[in-house]
């Protein structure tokens, strides 16, 4: 007992009350070894550790919501959350329903009208060719099923109000030529029956897609070209010219000047610039003979 009471006892060589023990008081002592005797409970390294949240697990622990996630330079942020889906698809089919027509799992022409008028557009309204083109619709006046479904999900939509909310976003889309080229060979296709084996576009199918396509970007000889199919009685258009004509409304000025027969375009081209040029011969005394105006706006 004795020697319990003497080992608290401060020290006679230690200063200000201090023994010799790193200086520490009694009741400091005390309780510095009172703390050393009692084991500190263990703390697993990764529940202090941030990085080792995955997947809403700290190692087999309970699930549980991180907080903040402290950053390699100290400064505390939320974590990620978990994304939402963008579309249901489920509320895509039954959208699909209420236009549905016909005996086919398909959207036809009294669907498809519906289909415009809940958008608010016309369906002569080029945003119907971009839907199309987004839907990647094999053919006019039909969406089957799976392109309705496969073009709301691309869009990231799910409902009219949303698709509409689409228009501005996709008519710029368009502006860019890479996508107005993709936009207009597309074209092509989406007018031919190709159920039927078509391989050509008639004339008067031909046409109204021109016109449709290029609405915001009309070439200058656009209406003469139209005109002269018309007059010429072309019965259809092939691939390989409906796409040059693309190429060709770029590089050939509207007084057709430049024009190179012996450049690799379709013989159409010949055969419309010779038209062209002898339509301007036979009418040039009745055109004004002002040199600021372009004899070929006569025929506009």
């Amino acid at each position: 007992m004795g020697k319990c009471q003497s080992c608290c006892r401060p020290s006679d060589t230690g200063t200000n009350g201090q023994n010799g023990n790193n200086g520490q008081t009694l009741d400091t002592v005390g309780r510095r070894s009172l703390t050393k005797s009692i084991p500190a409970p263990i703390i697993p390294k990764e529940s202090l550790d941030p990085r080792a949240w995955k997947g809403g697990v700290f190692n087999g622990h309970e699930k549980q919501k991180a907080a903040h996630i402290r950053t390699s330079n100290g400064i505390e942020t939320q974590p990620p959350s978990i994304p939402k889906l963008e579309c249901s698809e489920a509320r895509i089919n039954l959208l699909f329903e209420t236009y549905k027509d016909g005996p086919e799992d398909s959207i036809l022409s009294e669907g498809m009208e519906k289909f415009c008028q809940d958008l608010i557009v016309d369906p002569e309204d080029i945003i119907m060719l971009i839907i199309a083109w987004k839907f990647n619709a094999s053919m006019m006046c039909r969406f089957t099923r799976s392109e309705f479904i496969a073009g709301f999900k691309l869009l990231k939509v799910d409902t009219m109000e949303r698709l509409k909310s689409k228009f501005v976003e996709l008519k710029k889309e368009v502006e860019e030529d890479s996508k107005f080229k993709d936009l207009y060979r597309y074209t092509f296709n989406f007018g031919l029956e190709s159920d039927r084996g078509q391989r050509s576009l008639p004339t008067e199918i031909a046409i109204p897609l021109w016109r449709l396509v290029f609405t915001n970007r009309v070439p200058p000889i656009l209406d003469r070209w139209c005109n002269f199919l018309q007059q010429n009685d072309v019965r259809g258009i092939s691939r390989d010219t409906w796409q040059m004509f693309l190429n060709f409304t770029e590089v050939i000025g509207s007084d057709l000047s430049n024009y190179d027969d012996n450049e690799a375009w379709p013989s159409l081209f010949d055969d419309f610039v010779e038209y062209e040029l002898e339509r301007i011969k036979e009418s040039g005394p009745n055109l004004n003979n002002s040199a600021d105006t372009n004899p070929l706006e006569y025929y506009l």
